[in-house]
């Protein structure tokens, strides 16, 4: 199975997402689905994708079998996702797979709310039942991560292809923000990572100030 890069995971993240939340507007124009890409809502790392970026992706997806073009559905192209067939999915696998592929890690418990309104309503158990399952197939779908700082449940990933680390490409050569204080030089994955290094950067300039003091 080919590995999908952050961009072909989006693209067929958002597919699976508009299919079972939004079922009237699916299947997708190429102008939704940078739309649905570039939503700030329920995505990490939020989009900042153009069009030719979407165009040239999805050329790459058709040639994979990951999604197919649809004919005669209007004047403007649509797209569907293959990921039923080349998974061997159902919908509640569907629903947590295009959760991992849009959100990144997560648990069970954090799953819960978000695969629901794609129409699996499930227990954190119930939910991870099924990624064990999926992690127990030839070859496994996702895998489950190490434990976290401060984390009190282990969360999983997906195993469709590496994971976008900070932001997607942009399509010209932006200004590069100024080098973040030591502390805090990488983003971290998780909310308690954040306060983490948040707290060391606090008693960074803590000592800073009583040596200035002294």
């Amino acid at each position: 199975m080919a590995d999908l890069d952050p961009t072909g995971q989006r693209i067929v993240g958002v597919l699976i997402e508009k299919q079972l939340s939004v079922p009237d507007s699916y299947p997708l124009t190429e102008n939704s689905l940078l739309a649905g890409c570039n939503q700030s809502s329920n995505r990490d790392p939020v989009g900042e994708y153009e069009s030719f970026q979407i165009a040239g992706a999805l050329m790459a997806l058709h040639e994979q079998n990951w999604v197919a073009r649809v004919e005669g559905a209007g004047r403007v192209p649509k797209y569907r996702h293959r990921a039923d067939e080349r998974l061997g999915a159902d919908p509640k696998v569907l629903a947590v797979m295009a959760e991992l592929l849009l959100r990144g890690p997560q648990a069970p418990g954090a799953l819960k709310p978000r695969v629901a309104r794609m129409g699996y309503h499930a227990e954190p158990a119930a939910i991870e039942a099924l990624l064990r399952g999926l992690a127990e197939q030839r070859p496994p779908l996702v895998e489950q991560l190490p434990l976290g700082p401060r984390e009190r449940d282990r969360r999983w990933r997906h195993l469709l292809g590496p994971r976008a680390e900070s932001s997607v490409p942009r399509a010209s050569a932006a200004p590069q923000p100024a080098p973040a204080p030591a502390a805090a030089t990488a983003a971290p994955p998780d909310l308690a990572s954040r306060v983490e290094a948040l707290e060391a950067e606090v008693a960074a300039l803590r000592r800073r100030l009583d040596e200035l003091g002294a």
